[in-house]
């Protein structure tokens, strides 16, 4: 078996460069890891953001549904008071009515004064 001189050279440069391969697969790797790690991150981050809106959100929809609230109770008074304010207001047409249509004849008679007492 000749050529036993240049095989260990070239097995040690087949070593280096096998372990220059595995350093730079292994630096890749850490990066690859660190990058994960800051997708993580921000991941966690928007999820918070995202959890706080949420939140703003349900509370201003419970805002909105008491202010619904309140501006239907208002509605329903008004429209009480424009009923009440058209039921005084026939009542003020139809006392004009009369007045105008009867005058003074239509009106009733005063009440009597009280008898005397004829004791």
């Amino acid at each position: 078996g000749g050529g036993g001189g240049a095989s260990p050279r070239r097995t040690a440069a087949e070593y280096d460069a096998r372990l220059a391969d595995l350093e730079r697969e292994r630096e890749c790797i850490e990066r690859e890891k660190a990058q994960v790690e800051r997708y993580k991150q921000l991941l966690l981050k928007q999820r918070d953001i995202m959890i706080a809106l949420t939140q703003r959100l349900n509370e201003r929809d419970e805002q909105i549904m008491a202010l619904q609230d309140e501006l239907d109770a208002y509605d329903k008074n008004q429209a009480a008071l424009e009923n009440k304010l058209d039921e005084k207001t026939a009542q003020c047409i139809r006392l004009q009515r009369l007045e105008l249509d009867g005058g003074a004849a239509a009106a009733p008679a005063p009440p009597a004064p009280p008898a005397a007492d004829v004791s």
